[in-house]
């Protein structure tokens, strides 16, 4: 996905959304896309689907601003939104001094840790270690947030919900809150929905301070 106009005068955000196959990270990916390019700016957008289909890591990036490439290498990526505490940990390295974390709490442990016989690490270790980065975290348990919304597997339309709370996004947000209800399947538009305003509230709300754990 690319677009050819850019709006001016805006820098380039290099962005990464990781978690495990179900949890829609591929689908967000999209509709920071589709939004971007709604709003004629240079967009590419990259998927690593992985091992979707038994709970495995899966990622999508998308880089909004001038170049010709989706990839977001290392010490590069300027927001990160991780669906899981793990995925988050391997995000790590990816990450720029300043760059800002949403991290949702909930974990899903992946078959391998226990194959190998190696403990989850807990989450001060995985924050501690995200801080140390440069990063700014959020945390926040995305899952329960988006059930009490109507439907707990909302949870990436929750975490697009804080990103645009944000202001993070060169996008305006009425045009961004189209695309999202266009990407939602329709027997599940209004909890969708639901879940993703409650985002934007939550961030709001706390001005761009942390969550705290959930």
């Amino acid at each position: 996905m690319s677009a050819t106009a850019a709006k001016s005068g805006v820098a380039t955000i290099r962005i990464l959304m990781v978690g495990v196959g179900g949890q829609g990270v591929l689908t967000a990916g999209r509709v920071i896309g589709e939004a971007a390019l709604a709003a004629n700016l240079d967009v590419r957008v990259g998927q690593l689907h992985g091992m979707s289909q038994r709970g495995g890591s899966v990622e999508t990036t998308v880089v909004i601003g001038a170049g010709e490439s989706a990839f977001v290498g290392a010490g590069t990526c300027d927001l990160l939104l991780a669906l899981e505490p793990l995925e988050a940990l391997r995000a790590a390295p990816r990450l720029r001094p300043g760059a800002t974390v949403w991290l949702s709490t909930a974990r899903i442990v992946p078959g391998t840790v226990g194959a190998v016989d190696k403990p989850y690490p807990s989450l001060s270790e995985i924050e501690a270690l995200l801080t140390a980065r440069g990063a700014q975290v959020h945390t926040v348990n995305a899952t329960d947030l988006a059930a009490s919304a109507g439907d707990a597997k909302a949870v990436s339309a929750f975490m697009l919900g804080m990103l645009i709370g944000a202001g993070s996004l060169p996008i305006d947000e009425e045009l961004f809150d189209k695309t999202v209800s266009a990407f939602s399947p329709a027997r599940s538009r209004e909890t969708t929905l639901r879940a993703y305003r409650l985002g934007v509230a939550l961030q709001r709300k706390e001005s761009g301070g942390g969550l705290g754990t959930a």
